[in-house]
């Protein structure tokens, strides 16, 4: 797989999206930068990045996701790929429903996903050197270059969606602590079900993942 780096962006989810429009790049590729000055957050929010954390885009044909994945919930398969990583070299993350990436209470990072013609773009913030204020930083030494390798690893494998799912399901309850805006309202997650394609279903009314 080709990376792009860069010491500075203003998004690389931007920056990727605009170079396969451009048929500038061929997925599946990456990209990469130390500084994100402008970056996307879950819906339509800036993820304020600081200098030497972790910033990447990568873009994948649809040939290249497991057969099972709900594409609605792809935040949740590569934030949990993401976690699984992190956890591969000691962390302690967790994914919050449903697409944020925690230590304890405090928010470390996040993945959102967006469609491009038939390819995924795939975006990951993770702060693992400096934070905003209320925010985490990561509980382990990593550089962003050894992050991306190894996530890539873990992306090329493609666990299946059950696989992955099983595992999310477990950790689900520790996302009832919390409150998210669905666009429409506040939502008590206490009242949640987790549904089998990642959605939520709260007394009668379906929740899809944010991003």
């Amino acid at each position: 797989m080709r990376i792009y780096s860069f010491e500075k962006l203003p998004s690389t989810q931007r920056w990727l999206i605009e170079k396969i429009g451009e048929k500038a790049v061929e997925p599946p590729c990456a990209v990469v930068t130390e500084w994100q000055t402008d970056g996307i957050g879950s819906r339509e929010s800036r993820w304020i990045g600081r200098p030497g954390n972790f910033f990447a885009s990568i873009a994948l044909p649809e040939s290249y996701l497991p057969d099972d994945l709900p594409l609605p919930s792809a935040s949740i398969y590569f934030a949990f790929l993401m976690k699984t990583t992190l956890k591969e070299r000691g962390s302690a993350t967790w994914v919050k429903w449903p697409n944020d990436l925690y230590l304890e209470g405090r928010k470390i990072g996040g993945c959102i996903t967006m469609k491009k013609g038939r390819t995924v773009v795939v975006g990951i913030g993770v702060n693992i050197v400096d934070a905003p204020r209320n925010f985490g930083v990561l509980d382990i030494e990593i550089s962003s270059s050894e992050l991306l390798e190894s996530f890539l690893e873990n992306v090329e494998e493609a666990p299946s969606w059950k696989q992955i799912f099983s595992n999310f399901r477990l950790e689900f309850e520790n996302s009832k602590k919390f409150r998210i805006h669905d666009g429409r309202e506040s939502v008590d997650l206490r009242k949640a079900v987790l549904q089998n394609d990642g959605s939520l279903l709260i007394g009668k009314r379906r929740v899809v993942s944010l991003r």
